[in-house]
């Protein structure tokens, strides 16, 4: 294996635990790896993110709270945090903790994802094999679809480029 081939899939790794569908998928069909290898890179990258940010989320969410009251402190009424935002209160009102898992790996990242899921419902182990489930199930739909339409996206691509 040569050292260019290591560094990208370290990069696809470590873009998988962040922005998975639109990031570490795609990065792995364009560089033409098979299914085993891009699935086996992807997922292994978006469930080490899982892992990580859901242990890790308790500590963001105090400092978070620490440093909007230092920089913003709260007037009489009551701000917003970006955790208090509707989507997410619809999504685990209505589907629950697999609605956020579900929605993590396409449309937020996995940080948020796991962060929102954490708060929301305390188990992490819970929490962690939802977000496998989802991050397994993902992977192999939007392997088969950036797969599918490569010639076309990489053809749209080069011409944007």
């Amino acid at each position: 294996m040569v050292w260019h081939e290591i560094k990208q899939i370290a990069g696809i790794f470590t873009l998988s635990t962040v922005k998975f569908g639109f990031g570490g998928v795609p990065w792995a069909v364009f560089a033409n790896y098979n299914f085993f290898k891009a699935v086996t890179i992807t997922t292994a990258g978006g469930v080490t993110g899982s892992i990580l940010f859901a242990n890790i989320s308790e500590w963001v969410l105090e400092n978070w709270h620490k440093f909007r009251q230092r920089y913003w402190p709260q007037k009489k009424e009551k701000q917003k945090s970006i955790l208090d935002n509707k989507f997410f209160h619809k999504v685990k009102d209505r589907w629950g903790l697999a609605g956020i898992a579900f929605f993590t790996p396409i449309v937020l990242s996995i940080p948020i994802g796991a962060i929102l899921a954490v708060r929301f419902y305390q188990d992490k182990q819970k929490v962690i094999s939802y977000m496998l489930i989802s991050i397994v199930i993902w992977d192999v739909i939007l392997y088969f679809l950036y797969h599918t339409f490569y010639n076309q996206l990489a053809h749209y691509f080069h011409h944007a480029a």
